[in-house]
């Protein structure tokens, strides 16, 4: 059987492709078959063909009829035929405009021939020029049938108009034969352009339709290494918990010093354990965007001055002085998620430290706040001079990211809204730029001081660090304090003499001591050893290292005046040190106020714990005693509600894990009999869960709890918890 059109390429072979193709083709069609059979009418009905060849006419118009209806059959029911064989339709349906062709050039034969070139006659071959022309463009993805359709349709006609033997029907059977090629031509070169652009499209379709499944194979790789790196932290974080839960419940008050640096060294151990366990973790959330950020409100000044206080010792066995400057302008409370800032800062100033041989490490912190309640906190960690700006530096480069650790800050500052810039410069060293978004919550009011306890007093600085002593020196005078600097143990005696003889005695001596010696032990004996200026307060700034020390406990034991502050100073700390020596506040008084603000109230909080296992009861238990609370423990999540609607409690820490959502039902019903009774007071509920997904998230803040605290937990982050909740309790 003779086939019009033959597939040839993996387009052409393409159902839904060809079904496009023939619907266009079909479309047009119809248009051309109603407006040739009216037409051809029009011109019987205003012309004298039908008057002089009247029978001729009516088979003219009988035939035309007939084609026309065989063409509509497969037209105008193309959905229905052509989705059973689309092959057949399109066979079929070329056959039959074929027959159609040809009886149009029987139609135009039969005028030429009769009439001659006038007439309807030429009125037929000019619509015929016009409706070949838009019909070699429909057809032109079919070659091959449409060089037959335009043959069948135009030639004869052409032959027939030079056989008239005149010079016009010569003159018009030569342009239709021209314009026959020139058709045919222009169909071929469309073809060629249609099916390469499909191709093309094809190529594109099917390109992006692999990358889609690659995308989707290697999304659902990334899904199963990260549900099965959280379920291998679980399970290591257990282990790890166990161990550091039995750790806790040893008493170090019995052991000898050498076993509770044994101890500390294996809590230490445990915890760095803990903390690649996160960092994995944290670092497959990353990749797979589903990291889960904790927003809460805290103190940003607090949480940056500890996080500095808390790597002091690191430092300084290390022989690094650590310097800092905090923006005064600082907001007071802003929003955001504190545990993960105070991880990028700890594992970026670990790298500060580790990566290259160092005296000093200057920490300085800034906050930009362009909009009403948001703003970016930058911190600036420099192993050299500070500088606050990276565009300044011009001969500074970008250093690459190695090691999951700074990936994972990277990643961390991403989802904080900000970024991480490692510069380093031959010259002028290395600088860590740290860029976080935050919410404001509320500025300081008052600066910090205000009150002036220590108007009047006059302070004599000694050896005070370049990096920040001047920064220093204006805190000291902004609390109502003259200050007077000076360098060396024989500036320092010969201004304490002057002073004292001239009856303007200085009230304080604040000695700064450098890691490498103990020149702040010897300014301060040789003070002593002067009886005029012996009674002088002071306060020597020192390591913790150098503070223990047998001469310096010696020195503080025989010189009752003499008080030590550990660098790097806490203008806070130091506040409350100078308050106490030069207004005479017992230390008792003072223990008792920085007992008072680590937990943020005076009174003893009451705490519920609900767990099922007994030694996180334990542990848990023991942390919230030493944390000065009380405590009472439920093994189960009814036994709760039962207590929680009898006494009155401050804060619930209530396991996520139990059975059954055993947690997430007490949550409820506390909540539940919170409106029932029309109470004010909103008990706090702090989960205590293995895990953190932004699903089990959704279920506990829904079910009534307010916060929550990862296991295992460690003293500093519940420390944190009820110092956020019992504030506002």
């Amino acid at each position: 059987m003779f086939h019009f059109f033959v597939p040839a390429t993996k387009v052409q072979k393409d159902r839904a492709i060809m079904r496009e193709t023939d619907a266009r083709v079909a479309k047009y069609s119809r248009r051309g078959l109603v407006l040739n059979f009216i037409v051809f009418v029009l011109c019987l009905a205003f012309g004298n063909f039908q008057e002089k060849e009247h029978n001729l006419a009516i088979v003219l118009v009988t035939g035309l009829l007939l084609v026309t209806l065989v063409r509509s059959y497969y037209l105008f029911r193309f959905d229905s035929l052509y989705a059973r064989a689309p092959a057949r339709w399109r066979n079929q349906y070329f056959f039959a405009s074929c027959l159609g062709a040809a009886w149009w050039s029987f139609i135009l034969v039969t005028l030429t021939w009769v009439q001659g070139m006038r007439g309807e006659t030429l009125v037929m071959w000019l619509y015929s020029v016009v409706f070949y022309s838009s019909v070699s463009n429909v057809f032109a993805p079919y070659t091959r049938f449409l060089s037959i359709y335009l043959a069948i349709g135009q030639v004869p006609a052409a032959i027939t108009a030079i056989m008239l033997g005149t010079a016009q029907g010569a003159l018009y059977g030569c342009i239709m034969l021209t314009f026959y090629i020139m058709l045919a031509h222009q169909g071929k070169v469309t073809s060629l352009a249609y099916w390469e652009r499909l191709e093309a499209h094809f190529s594109l379709r099917e390109r992006a339709q692999g990358l889609e499944n690659e995308k989707r194979t290697s999304q659902a790789q990334i899904e199963l290494k990260n549900e099965f790196l959280v379920n291998l932290g679980q399970e290591i974080r257990s282990s790890i918990s166990d161990v550091m839960s039995t750790l806790s419940l040893i008493d170090d008050s019995q052991l000898s010093e050498r076993h509770r640096e044994l101890l500390a060294m294996a809590n230490k151990a445990t915890g760095r354990q803990i903390d690649l366990v996160n960092n994995v973790v944290d670092f497959s959330k990353i990749t797979t965007k589903t990291l889960v950020l904790d927003e809460v409100e805290f103190d940003l000044r607090r949480v940056l001055e500890k996080f500095v206080q808390d790597f002091a010792l690191d430092a300084h066995q290390q022989g690094v002085e650590l310097y800092y400057s905090f923006d005064p302008t600082m907001p007071l409370r802003v929003r955001g998620d504190a545990a993960r800032l105070n991880q990028i800062l700890a594992t970026l100033l670990n790298h500060t430290l580790k990566a290259s041989r160092i005296e000093h490490v200057f920490i300085e912190a800034r906050f930009h706040q362009d909009q009403d309640d948001l703003g970016e906190l930058q911190v600036v960690i420099s192993d050299s001079e500070k500088s606050i700006h990276p565009e300044a530096d011009g001969e500074s480069r970008e250093s690459n990211y190695q090691g999951i650790g700074l990936s994972i800050c990277k990643g961390l500052a991403e989802c904080m809204g900000g970024s991480i810039h490692l510069r380093e410069n031959k010259n002028r060293g290395n600088r860590i730029f740290i860029n976080v978004v935050l919410q404001v919550v509320s500025h300081e009011d008052r600066r910090f001081g205000a009150e002036q306890k220590l108007r009047g007093k006059r302070a004599l600085l000694v050896d005070l660090p370049d990096n920040n002593g001047n920064a220093l020196a204006d805190e000291v005078n902004a609390w109502g304090m003259s200050t007077v600097i000076v360098a060396g143990q024989e500036q320092t005696i010969t201004k304490l003499r002057e002073q004292a003889a001239a009856g303007s005695p200085f009230d304080l001596v604040l000695i700064f001591t450098k890691l490498n010696n103990m020149n702040g032990l010897a300014i301060s004996r040789e003070i002593t050893q002067h009886p005029d200026i012996a009674p002088v307060k002071q306060i020597i700034a020192m390591s913790i290292l150098q503070s223990d020390s047998p001469e310096m406990k010696s020195h503080l034991r025989a010189n009752p005046q003499v008080s030590v502050i550990e660098k790097p100073i806490m203008r806070r700390r130091l506040h409350d040190v100078a308050v106490q020596k030069l207004l005479n506040t017992s230390a008792d008084d003072e223990r008792k106020v920085i007992a008072t603000e680590s937990i943020g109230i005076a009174i003893v909080p009451r705490v519920l714990l609900v767990e099922d296992h007994r030694v996180d009861q334990m542990v848990i238990s023991a942390m919230l005693k030493k944390l000065g609370c009380y405590v009472q423990v439920a093994h189960n999540g009814l036994e709760a509600v039962e207590i929680v609607t009898k006494e009155r409690f401050d804060l619930v820490l209530m396991d996520y894990d139990m059975k059954e959502q055993d947690s997430i039902v007490a949550a409820q019903k506390i909540r539940d009999h919170e409106r029932s009774t029309h109470s004010k007071y909103h008990l706090p509920i702090v989960a205590v869960t293995s895990t953190q997904t932004e699903a089990d998230q959704d279920v506990y803040l829904s079910a009534g709890m307010d916060d929550h605290i990862a296991k295992p937990i460690r003293y500093d982050d519940l420390e944190g918890r009820l110092q956020r909740w019992l504030e506002k309790a």
